[in-house]
């Protein structure tokens, strides 16, 4: 998440919602503000968020006043607008959305990690193979939650290249950097389910090692 852009988006959007409404710009500029925050808040908070749904719903209350004129409706919904694109730019300035998602990102797969031990511990080799999927979706999220994070890794860049930006970051440095790197070939094993490629030592070693990052990293 590059929050330094998405900063300078919501200030952006809150300067154009702060703009005077007239009758012959008021319909695009409360569109533009409204989508404009709806597409930020997605961005910050996932789609279908409590923010963005508080927003919907104050819109629609400023279009549902009964005997005021459009000038008004659109006044009263520009201004449930600031309210959220204010409260999106104290929340970036302070750094709490990037908190808040981390914890959340720590939470998820923290239950995919409790979710693959659960799963290795009680299932045989039917386990192993189903852990071992989790543990790599688990390893591959984990990485790239820490490139957008820590790197500034946004796009679906090849994985190999998201620990290079890690690297170049300084965020996963020896003993790490190798050890993620060598994970790579389990990964590919896994999500292809070439079972006989993995074997129960490799599954508890991959998932140990992506415990230590959420601990680290989003505990």
């Amino acid at each position: 998440m590059d929050v330094s852009a998405l900063t300078t988006r919501a200030e952006k959007l809150l300067l154009r919602a702060a703009q005077p409404i007239t009758d012959d710009q008021g319909f695009p500029l409360v569109n533009e503000v409204y989508q404009g925050t709806i597409t930020l808040m997605q961005s910050l908070y996932g789609p279908n968020s409590r923010q963005e749904r508080a927003l919907h719903d104050g819109v629609r209350n400023a279009r549902e006043r009964l005997g005021a004129a459009p000038g008004f409706q659109m006044g009263w919904a520009v201004a449930a607008v600031r309210g959220a694109l204010s409260n999106i730019v104290d929340e970036l300035r302070t750094g709490l959305v990037g908190t808040l998602q981390q914890a959340v990102a720590g939470d998820v797969l923290g239950d995919f990690v409790r979710l693959a031990r659960h799963v290795l511990d009680r299932q045989g080799e039917a386990g192993k193979n189903v852990a071992s999927v989790l543990v790599a979706a688990a390893y591959e999220d984990t990485i790239r939650r820490m490139g957008a994070a820590f790197a500034g890794v946004i796009e679906r860049d090849d994985l190999q290249d998201v620990i290079q930006a890690l690297k170049q970051a300084s965020v996963l440095v020896a003993p790490q950097l190798p050890i993620a790197l060598s994970y790579l070939s389990f990964r590919n094993h896994a999500l292809h389910a070439e079972w006989d490629k993995i074997d129960t030592a490799a599954v508890h070693s991959v998932l140990g090692f992506v415990e230590q990052l959420l601990i680290k990293h989003f505990g």
